[in-house]
């Protein structure tokens, strides 16, 4: 690599001269670099990020360098000389780069990662002899031409979203920082192709305040917005509405005392808007006009109904998920005349879960989610039949919506990184739609006669803490961090614990005693998936992870002496959760049931024979002293217990906890406890069988939930460790949407 010598706007290229950064500002693609502040400034958008030292270094070799390959040692000779850095190091370096720049490493615009070679700068540069001020954020759009076309209670809500914003948060930090890379058909095939990639869109903030802006939906022509807030004065949640054009929100409806409102859903014609109101004593649908006017309760919320819902077509009626009710897992209507609920007729079986149910806007289809943790997106007839499968994913769906041309759809996915996809139902893989920078995009919206959309843009921060399960004394903080600590699993000992962490710019798990920070270490050789916390043996010396893998999600052991990572055989693609028994040779693991279920299988080791499985569970652990095997399923309340085998199914309580909980259950010392949201308490603590008088137990944080998913207790039962929110922000983005060739847009 030639070394250039540079004066001015230009700098110097030996390694000497690589720890001094000259002052100016360079222009790279769409970004302003700030060079003496070290300040990344979109202009599209006007969103900073800070970079480190030695990520401004390696962009600036890479400048020196532009359109060329620089390989991974010369980065290193350059940016780190005269020391001995690990790999690492440059990996984070470009990790950061990535984030500041909004790029995407699988369809870079920026950076690209050349297999064994190196790094190679692919946006254009320019260098600009006088600085620029900072640009603040953008204003939100005008607005456009239209083309009009002729429960589970708000706290439940509340808590699933924390973890859905932390989960996002930490995958996306995780999988964009890491550099290792390893009946009645459907809409005929006349849809037109999408393009191999999506142009970038403008993305805008529209909606951006120190509260909450949570399930943000279009009204039909794509001119006004309703989402929920949280009133800063009452605490009560209700519902704004606004312009798209315009920055101010005025309050739509109004809770009584004690009262929640949330997910609003607006009418085809849009004229009228559908929202959950909540309270600890009951749930409802409520109905109101869309220009204002009184809200009537049209019908009673089930325990599933912590959930986006949809109009039917007709505007007589509303669909939600069946979870909880008495429908089992099917869709159910709500007749609005009536108030009466009915399952919808359609092809299902008994164990599958449907959820989030959208109407495509020319009325003929009814989109939903089958499946939880292991989801798909599925279609039918509005007037029901046979439902078909349009993506494979098998993965953490978190919201979706059609396109105005009822053609195809867009959605949220969980995956490598959090992004929104768009994909046909004519046939096709999912395009992936530009990375959106500073924040993670979920719950989208696209108005049905317009094409533009809203979505959510969640930022959250967390730390690990630690309780005392007798109520006393506060949470105590454990391994601080600036970053996202997820999923902590605690050593049977209470000594060791491990976690999740983004702490060091990229997804990794951590291994360290409490008692001894100075013991904090992170593995090397394994990307976690924070879904479920790692889980110990007995003897506290091993550790069962879900990380990725190629091809999918697999099965991780660790060694907690040495950090040796080794990937387990499970004859089974994408493996959900596992736990280790009594016995060395036989191991629980969850698998793909198929149709979105979860199995639990029992294996007996070495050779991975099926010994036995129950069908329908949503995470299942071994309770050693009791010797047996207890689980919860994803579409029912409650937790059930088997031998050690998988035999003798029996219901050990079927009051907690609800579907929404499913992981807030822990075994200590042979009795099974739930930690998670009762009246009056966002953190309890109480033991669970059908014999427990329903008022046992204690609040360890009244005002405070723990991170679903995100809590382990020592075997003793004394301590809970669980992932507490520290900063949490949801704001609320707009965009245009790229219609297809031949499909008028706006």
């Amino acid at each position: 690599m030639e070394e250039r010598a540079v004066t001015g706007g230009r700098r110097t290229g030996n390694a000497a001269g690589a720890q001094a950064v000259p002052d100016g500002i360079l222009r790279v693609g769409d970004h302003d670099i700030d060079l003496s502040r070290r300040t990344v400034v979109s202009r599209v958008d006007g969103t900073s990020r800070r970079l480190t030292l030695k990520s401004l270094q390696v962009l600036l070799a890479l400048v020196d360098e532009a359109g060329k390959v620089v390989s991974r040692d010369a980065l290193l000779a350059r940016v780190w000389p005269d020391t001995l850095p690990t790999d690492d190091v440059l990996t984070q370096a470009i990790a950061l780069l990535r984030k500041a720049f909004g790029d995407d490493r699988e369809a870079p615009r920026y950076i690209e990662t050349i297999a064994k070679g190196g790094y190679r700068l692919l946006a254009a540069h320019a260098w600009r002899p006088m600085p620029v001020a900072a640009i603040d954020a953008a204003p939100p759009p005008d607005p456009p031409p239209v083309q009009r076309a002729p429960r589970w209670r708000w706290a439940v809500a509340v808590a699933a979203a924390l973890l859905l914003v932390a989960l996002v948060a930490f995958l996306h930090a995780g999988v964009a920082h890491d550099d290792n890379g390893n009946g009645e058909r459907a809409p005929p095939p006349s849809a037109a192709a999408l393009p191999a990639r999506e142009t970038a869109p403008p993305y805008h903030a529209i909606v951006s305040t120190a509260e909450q802006e949570t399930t943000p939906r279009l009204s039909p022509d794509g001119t006004q917005l309703v989402f929920a807030r949280q009133d800063p004065g009452t605490r009560r949640q209700r519902l704004h509405i606004q312009r798209v054009s315009q920055a101010n929100a005025r309050p739509f409806a109004s809770p009584g005392p004690g009262e929640q409102d949330s997910l609003p859903a607006w009418s085809r014609d849009g004229r009228r808007i559908a929202f959950l109101r909540s309270s600890d004593r009951r749930c409802q649908f409520m109905v109101a006009p869309a220009d204002g006017g009184e809200a009537r309760a049209v019908g009673d919320c089930a325990e599933s109904d912590g959930l986006p819902f949809d109009w039917t077509p007709d505007g007589r009626g509303l669909v939600a998920s069946g979870a909880g009710a008495d429908t089992g897992g099917a869709l159910r209507r709500l007749d609005l005349a009536s108030g009466r609920w009915q399952a919808l007729d359609y092809a299902i079986d008994r164990e599958s879960v449907d959820a989030l149910p959208r109407h495509s806007p020319d009325g003929r289809w009814l989109g939903f989610r089958r499946g939880t943790t292991l989801g798909d997106l599925w279609v039918m007839p509005a007037a029901g039949g046979t439902p078909r499968r349009i993506t494979t994913l098998r993965g953490d769906i978190r919201g979706w919506s059609w396109l105005p041309d009822s053609r195809g759809v867009v959605f949220s996915l969980v995956k490598e990184e959090v992004r929104l996809y768009r994909v046909d139902l004519a046939g096709g893989d999912p395009v992936a739609l530009p990375v959106l920078a500073g924040g993670n995009p979920v719950h989208p919206d696209v108005a049905a006669d317009d094409w533009s959309m809203v979505f959510e843009i969640d930022r959250l921060r967390s730390g690990m803490f630690r309780l005392r399960t007798d109520g006393r004394g506060a949470a105590e903080p454990v391994f601080a961090s600036s970053g996202v600590d997820l999923t902590p699993g605690i050593s049977p000992d209470g000594g060791t614990l491990a976690f999740v962490s983004d702490r060091s710019l990229h997804a990794q798990l951590w291994i360290g005693q409490p008692a001894h920070p100075e013991t904090l270490r992170a593995v090397a050789g394994i990307v976690p998936v924070p879904r479920h916390p790692p889980v110990w043996s007995d003897d506290g010396r091993r550790l069962l992870v879900i990380g990725r893998g190629d091809g999918g999600d697999r099965l991780f052991e660790v060694d907690a002496g040495s950090d040796a990572v080794t990937p387990l055989p499970v004859p089974a693609p994408s493996p959900a959760f596992a736990a280790y028994t009594d016995r060395a040779d036989r191991l629980l693991v969850g698998i793909d049931g198929g149709q979105g279920r979860l199995q639990l299988v029992l294996y007996s080791l070495p050779d991975w024979h099926r010994v036995a499985a129950v069908e329908d569970v949503a995470v299942a652990r071994y309770d050693a002293v009791g010797r047996r095997v207890c689980f919860t399923r994803p579409a029912r309340t409650g937790i059930w217990c088997a031998d050690a085998g998988l035999g003798s199914v029996v219901a050990h309580d079927t009051r907690f906890p609800d579907p929404a909980h499913y992981r807030e259950w822990h075994t200590a010392g042979g009795t099974l406890y739930y930690e998670g949201p009762v009246a009056g308490c966002r953190t309890a603590w109480r033991r669970l069988g059908e014999d427990v008088p329903a008022a046992d137990g204690r609040c360890l944080i009244a005002g405070q939930a723990a991170l679903p998913g995100s809590s382990s207790v020592d075997a003793a039962g004394r301590w809970l460790y669980a992932s507490l929110p520290l900063e949490h922000n949801i704001d609320v983005g707009w965009t245009p949407l790229n219609a297809p060739a031949g499909v008028a847009g706006r």
